[in-house]
């Protein structure tokens, strides 16, 4: 029998072989069209890197460092689930199916990141929403469900006006970035890299108001076609605003 190198041993680590291996298969049934689909693809490998290189490390700082990225990579992969479920990309049921081994996951890691000694232990820590409807803790914030209502306004835009490829992928990258970042930021430990996430995600957002300015300004598109996107935009914004100046008081 071959013998194992250590971080296999982890059920973790099996749980996101079994996530990777599940995604690849209902990937499959998707077109490639969305960039949502290639920042899920990478971050359910960005999981097992990062559980593998967090377990072979023998300094707690550098282990915790790699499990951090594995948790906030299994945060990425539940919002890549959000938004494909509101563009119609994958059922409901899929959509469960998905969150349930990574809500373990993330239970897992967040025990793997806390223990105390050098022996790796796996328990069940407590990474519970206090919504029983929700998964995961990001999903219960306010800018993260209007978020994903702007992703379902962008994916009814643009069926609804002709852009060209550019400005799709342009609007795609930034939609779907903003609300990767809000998840993944969400759910890191320091206050520091909770922040940088929410600049990230700002900045996201004045991406797409801008490009949307841009297309008015240039007659592309009517005010009216964008103006729910614009009132959507209107909302994040403060809400990012509000949740970064409570972490620079904390």
């Amino acid at each position: 029998m071959q013998e194992k190198m250590g971080h296999e041993k982890l059920r973790v680590y099996q749980f996101a072989l079994e996530h990777a291996a599940w995604m690849h298969a209902v990937l499959v049934g998707i077109a490639p069209s969305a960039v949502v689909l290639d920042h899920w693809d990478r971050a359910a490998v960005s999981i097992i890197e990062g559980l593998a290189n967090g377990n072979s490390r023998r300094s707690r700082a550098d282990r915790n460092r790699f499990f951090d990225v594995a948790i906030g990579s299994a945060l990425e992969c539940a919002a890549c689930l959000d938004i494909c479920r509101c563009r119609g990309m994958i059922t409901n049921d899929q959509m469960i199916d998905g969150k349930k081994p990574l809500q373990a996951i993330v239970r897992m890691t967040i025990g793997l990141r806390d223990a105390q000694s050098s022996c790796v232990r796996e328990d069940q820590e407590s990474y519970d929403a206090k919504d029983s409807d929700i998964y995961f803790a990001h999903e219960g914030l306010d800018v993260y469900k209007s978020a994903l209502k702007l992703i379902a306004w962008f994916d009814a835009f643009t069926k609804e006006v002709k852009l060209s490829s550019s400005v799709t992928t342009q609007l795609d990258k930034s939609t779907t970035s903003l609300v990767l970042n809000i998840a993944e930021g969400n759910g890191r430990f320091s206050e520091a890299d909770q922040m940088r996430f929410l600049d990230i995600a700002h900045t996201c957002a004045m991406q797409v108001a801008a490009c949307l300015d841009v297309l008015v300004a240039r007659q592309q598109v009517k005010i009216d076609q964008v103006d729910a996107g614009k009132r959507i935009l209107a909302r994040i914004v403060p809400l990012m605003l509000g949740l970064r100046s409570y972490l620079e008081r904390s």
